[in-house]
């Protein structure tokens, strides 16, 4: 899986969002939906379970309570939601303080992000690329 772009989205009446074509490809039926960072970030469930585990990089010890409450955190937060037949996915079964957490109203960006994409405020995520577009020079490339 390998997802790239960004495109700006109109959630409908009932909170779905369309997923962009080349996104659905890469999805089965079922997307992981979890609230990270700034924005809800969407994995198959192989992706979901990986990015778990990435959490971990000496592997997960259930005999400590840090990781075990790591974990349990990581996937509580997971909502299951299901790709409809016209290729939507239902943020309303997101909880709504949540939603209004992450600033999703009625418009949000859809951004690939390699193994997984993400919903963003689409003011969120404007402010977070000037931001990045000042430093790109520095980070993208080194002086000989």
């Amino acid at each position: 899986m390998y997802l790239t772009g960004s495109k700006q989205h109109t959630l409908d009446a009932k909170v779905r969002l369309t997923l962009p074509a080349e996104f659905r490809r890469e999805f089965d039926r079922e997307v992981c939906i979890v609230p990270a960072a700034s924005a809800l970030y969407g994995f198959t469930p192989e992706g979901h379970k990986a990015w778990v585990e990435s959490s971990f990089p000496n592997g997960f010890n259930p005999r400590s309570a840090a990781d075990d409450k790591l974990r349990r955190f990581l996937n509580g937060q997971t909502v299951h939601v299901d790709i409809d037949s016209a290729g939507r996915i239902a943020l309303g079964k997101i909880p709504e303080k949540i939603r209004k957490q992450f600033g999703l109203n009625q418009e949000v960006v859809i951004v690939g992000n390699d193994d997984h994409f993400e919903i963003w405020n689409p003011d969120r995520w404007q402010e977070s690329q000037a931001a990045f577009e000042q430093d790109f020079d520095a980070i993208m490339f080194t002086e000989d």
